[in-house]
């Protein structure tokens, strides 16, 4: 019997390799998808159960990439794509009034917002030939809130949420469900990465602090936190989780009061 494809974006990211490697633990083959083709290589390394492991390198904000990624998955793995999870997603850190806000601004809704509409309206498709399909869409608690010198990131991530919910009413009757998560504060390559490029202070980042004050678990998420939700999303056999949006968060959206 042939397994089911989950499509992963992002995934040579620390929330993409961990919903990969998740997925493929509870019987998934996983289509591999990423910008960095070496990066993608050494995630194929690192993996567990690498014959149920494909990589594709795809630019996903090039709707022509994404359209030739389907037709390489396609043939290399079959048409049994049931999950998309659109993870890839990149942060910017641009206040209104810097000259480098606009550029900054578009590069982050390229990636994250125009990229997970390319792929739904592409791997949508298939799902509607199975009558079967869960679309997951990893946005933020950014998109709930604001974040200052985030808007950009913001706005990507609630413009994901509202697609989410969009999707789920237009691709609920073909019994394809879409639902959106939104993770807290993280541990992940790319915010060790944004700390560092931004120059942010020790201080801003001290875990003890924001534990203390606003995360009532005590710790920082982790990318095998949100990848448990993802694979509880992709197996649950209802449809009628749909259009929900679940924070993440360690219950910071409620203070630690």
């Amino acid at each position: 019997m042939n397994r089911q494809i989950a499509i992963v974006t992002g995934a040579a990211g620390s929330f993409g390799a961990a919903i990969s490697q998740s997925l493929l633990d509870v019987g998934y083959a996983v289509a591999a998808t990423d910008l960095d083709h070496a990066a993608l290589e050494r995630l194929g390394q690192q993996l567990g159960y690498p014959e149920h492991l494909k990589t594709f390198a795809m630019d996903i904000t090039d709707p022509a990439q994404v359209e030739e990624g389907a037709r390489q998955i396609m043939a290399r793995m079959g048409t049994n794509t049931t999950v998309l999870v659109n993870n890839a997603g990149i942060i910017g850190r641009g206040f209104c009034t810097s000259e480098k806000s606009v550029s900054m601004s578009k590069q982050v809704i390229d990636v994250n917002l125009t990229g997970a509409f390319n792929c739904t309206s592409v791997f949508s498709r298939q799902m509607a030939r199975l009558k079967y399909g869960r679309i997951i869409n990893i946005a933020s608690v950014a998109g709930i809130w604001g974040a200052a010198g985030g808007a950009a990131y913001a706005a990507s991530k609630a413009g994901l949420i509202k697609a989410s919910e969009s999707w789920a009413r237009e691709l609920g009757p073909m019994n394809i469900s879409v639902t959106a998560i939104a993770p807290g504060i993280c541990k992940t390559n790319m915010l060790n990465r944004f700390v560092e490029n931004e120059a942010v202070s020790a201080a801003a980042v001290d875990e003890a602090k924001i534990v203390k004050s606003i995360v009532p678990v005590g710790r920082w998420g982790t990318p095998e936190d949100v990848a448990e939700v993802v694979t509880f999303l992709a197996t649950c056999k209802t449809n009628y989780l749909n259009g929900t949006v679940i924070p993440i968060d360690g219950g910071m959206r409620i203070g630690a009061l």
